[in-house]
C-alpha cells in the first residue's frame, strides 16, 4: 500500500472512531506534524466548525444516526439504492 492510499485509509478510521480516548491518543502521536501542503505554491485551508446547516437539519441528522448505530433504523448500500433508482425511475 502506498503512502497516500494508507492516509486516506486512516481518514476513513479516524472520522469512524468514536473513542475519545483513541483520537486524544492519535492526535498526541501526530503533535509534531504540521499540516502543509506537499506541492509546491499549495496550501490547505481548515474550514471552520461553522456549519450550512440549520440547527433543526443538525439535529435531523444527529437523530438519525443515533438510530442507525442503535439498529433502529437501517441503511442500504449505495449499490442496492442505485439499482432501485434505475428500476424505479429508468436512470
Amino acid at each position: 500500500m502506498d503512502a497516500n492510499a494508507l492516509k486516506i485509509e486512516l481518514i476513513q478510521k479516524i472520522i469512524a472512531c468514536d473513542e475519545k480516548d483513541l483520537l486524544i491518543k492519535i492526535e498526541g502521536l501526530l503533535k509534531n506534524v504540521k499540516p502543509e501542503a506537499s506541492e509546491p505554491k499549495e496550501s490547505y485551508e481548515v474550514e471552520g466548525r461553522n456549519s450550512q446547516l440549520s440547527n433543526e437539519q443538525l439535529e435531523e441528522i444527529e437523530r438519525r444516526w443515533k438510530a442507525y448505530k442503535s439498529g433502529e433504523e437501517k441503511a442500504i448500500p449505495w449499490e442496492d439504492a442505485r439499482k432501485e433508482i434505475e428500476r424505479e425511475y429508468g436512470f
